[in-house]
């Protein structure tokens, strides 16, 4: 259990820098992990996600209570408590600001896929219409629902949270989210886009992300950052 938590907090960090290095946040944004076989999950503190450091990280409980660490929580907190007592599926949470994908939520246009990486938002991306910070409990629940089964919500105005069963499978969300929305924006300015089918976003395997795929992009953008 010991090299686990060691692993997923290396893996948190990773993650911070993969998502400020790919321009999905920059003063602002969060992530989070759930500890296997518990009821805390690790969150990385009121920080630039290009400066976290591994001893910053918070530990905290369900309901969002600080059980381990000194650093300062997020005002956010009751977004990632609610969405992991929600869904019992998801491992992983990214909080971030992605400017492509900001678009869709302050128009009635829904981000809906056009090309291969954006079939896992086949049917649309929901958007939760408030615009507050979620900061509190019901506002948590509030997002945790509309979010549903999805990967991915955008919140009117502020931002998207992405969800995955791993954290590598929650950072490749928040990738292709954004690079869904661009692909979209992108065909609307020359014509009428021509969205995917079912069929063709591959849903009836109900399944996101290959392992080996998975592994191969989070492989490729860990080495990116190693690389800078």
């Amino acid at each position: 259990m010991k090299k686990t938590i060691a692993d997923l907090r290396k893996n948190l960090i990773l993650a911070c820098r993969i998502l400020s290095g790919e321009g999905l946040v920059q003063g602002f944004g969060h992530v989070s992990a759930r500890i296997p076989g518990s009821d805390v999950f690790l969150l990385t503190p009121r920080v630039s996600l290009a400066l976290v450091k591994e001893k910053e990280l918070l530990t905290l409980n369900l309901r969002g209570e600080i059980v381990n660490g000194r650093s300062a929580p997020p005002f956010e907190t009751p977004l990632h408590a609610a969405i992991f007592n929600q869904r019992a599926d998801v491992q992983a949470i990214t909080r971030i600001h992605a400017r492509k994908a900001n678009y869709f939520s302050v128009t009635e246009r829904r981000i809906e896929p056009v090309h291969n990486h954006g079939s896992f938002f086949h049917g649309g991306v929901p958007v939760f219409s408030k615009t507050r910070l979620i900061s509190s409990q019901r506002l948590g629940e509030e997002v945790a629902t509309e979010l549903g089964t999805n990967p991915a919500i955008l919140l009117r105005g502020n931002g998207q949270v992405t969800v995955g069963r791993t954290i590598p499978e929650a950072v490749m969300m928040a990738i292709y989210l954004e690079e869904a929305a661009d692909m979209l924006y992108g065909a609307l300015q020359i014509g009428t886009p021509i969205l995917l089918g079912t069929e063709e976003s591959g849903l009836e395997k109900k399944e996101t992300l290959p392992p080996v795929d998975l592994e191969r992009a989070w492989n490729f953008f860990s080495d990116k950052v190693r690389r800078k």
